[in-house]
Order: C-alpha cells, then sequence, then structure tokens
C-alpha cells in the first residue's frame, strides 16, 4: 500500500523519430516536474533532423537516453521498459506534455491505495492550439474499452507488476490491445484522477492512418472478444466505416 508523502520512483519514457519542433517542450515538462523522484528515458529511433542535439542539450537531466533504429513506436516503447527502473511507468509522447509542474506530485502525494494503474483527463491540443478537456471513461474492465481506448495512453501510469511488452507486429492499436489485456489482469486495480494530466497533441499517426487504424482494431478486437462479440458489434463496425468514407470525402 501506498504511504501519503511516500514517494516511489516514477518512470516517465518518451519515444521520438525526428521531432526537433515537439521533443524540447516534452523534454521541459518532465524535467521541471516537482515531484522528487523521477526516472526520465527518452528512446530515440535515429533521429536525423536535430532532435539529438536537443536531448543532448538536456542529457544531464535525462537518467538514460538511446538512439538506434526500430522497428517503429511499439519496438521504442519496449526497449524503455526494458531500461525502466521505476514502481510506475508513464509514456509521454514527443509533442505531448504534463499540464503543469505539480502533476506528479498530485498524483504521487495523495492517497491511491494499492491501485496498480492510476490515470486521468486530458487537454486535447488542435492544431489551431485550441484547448478541449476531454474526460476518460471510467475504467472498471475490458468492456470499458472494448469500443476503443477510451483513456489516453500518455495519461496512464502503469504499475511494473501489470506492464509488460507491446505487441509490436501491429502498427497502431497495440496500446488499445495492451490495456484490455491488462483489465484481464489479477492485479488490475485502476483508480481515476478527475483533472487533467498531459496535454494532447491532436493528429498523430492513427488519425493520419484512419484506415489501418480501422483494420487493425477490427482484427484485435476479433481476436481479444470472440466472434460472437464482433458479429453483435457489427453495426459499431458499420458507423465506423461509414465515418471513415465522409471523412475521406471532406477532404477531397
Amino acid at each position: 500500500m501506498n504511504k501519503l508523502n511516500m514517494e516511489p520512483l516514477i518512470t516517465i519514457i518518451t519515444v521520438v523519430y525526428n521531432g526537433k519542433d515537439f521533443i524540447e517542450e516534452t523534454i521541459l515538462s518532465v524535467i521541471e516536474q516537482r515531484y522528487g523522484n523521477v526516472e526520465y528515458i527518452v528512446v530515440d529511433g535515429g533521429s536525423t533532423d536535430g532532435t539529438l542535439d536537443i536531448i543532448k542539450k538536456y542529457e544531464s537531466d535525462i537518467s538514460n537516453w538511446i538512439s538506434e533504429p526500430d522497428r517503429g513506436i511499439y519496438d521504442a516503447m519496449n526497449k524503455g521498459i526494458k531500461l525502466a527502473k521505476g514502481t510506475f511507468v508513464n509514456f509521454l509522447n514527443a509533442g505531448d506534455s504534463f499540464v503543469d509542474r505539480n502533476v506528479l506530485n498530485n498524483i504521487f502525494l495523495s492517497e491511491y491505495k494499492d491501485s496498480t494503474l492510476l490515470y486521468g483527463d486530458i487537454n486535447a491540443i488542435k492544431e489551431n492550439g485550441e484547448s478541449i478537456r476531454v474526460n476518460a471513461v471510467d475504467l472498471v474492465n475490458d468492456n470499458s474499452i472494448k469500443k476503443g481506448m477510451k483513456v489516453c495512453h500518455q495519461a496512464i501510469f502503469y504499475h511494473k507488476d501489470i506492464l509488460y511488452p507491446y505487441d509490436d507486429t501491429l502498427v497502431l492499436k497495440a496500446e488499445w490491445k495492451h490495456l484490455v489485456e491488462i483489465t484481464r489482469d489479477q492485479n488490475f486495480k485502476p483508480y481515476k484522477f478527475n483533472f487533467p494530466i498531459v496535454n494532447y497533441l491532436v493528429g498523430g499517426v492513427g488519425a493520419q492512418q484512419l484506415k489501418l487504424n480501422q483494420k487493425e482494431y477490427r482484427e484485435v478486437f476479433l481476436d481479444l472478444f470472440g466472434i460472437w462479440q464482433y458479429l453483435g458489434s457489427l453495426p459499431f463496425f458499420a458507423y465506423m466505416f461509414i465515418r471513415r468514407q465522409a471523412k475521406g470525402f471532406l477532404k477531397r
């Protein structure tokens, strides 16, 4: 059980590839946290755009960083997991940031009891700079996220007892598959904070590859929930297909 005012080691992992326009804001939001026990790991995919210069600028404040080619974002995240020593682990992507310097204090100096997955809301940041508060779903079991992630990955802190490697054969939906499987773990004990944890930059890889996103979603859904629940959800899949088609038409 966590005791109030004790400070467990928290590992923050940032995965980046050619993100020189975004990485500095992310790094600063981590190293400026007022919480006193943070391990910060940066996993770079072999950037060639100046990202490494920014990482080296702050390397005295970074616990560990590597730069080498990877097989994709989930392979890079798995590298971070192997390096992590913290009791809880968070993935803060390049371009995203904690909402303020007190986020980790507000979470880990609170009484979250023996929970193994801590999470909260986000501020979704649009391209024009507009910020919209997005509330996370009440995460109870796998049914809570059967129709999609519904919780921002960057706003989750995973206890080391329930964190294991991501399926890096997937391009986009490994986070969702991973979280569904975690909700089925016997050690899964969620705790929701009712405040925004991160500023999340809208328009990531999933949004840019909508067709592949939906294809992987259907495949993973079938694998996780079985044929009967899949058939029962066909109206939802049809809705998603129509929405994708409409978005494609509007972009012409």
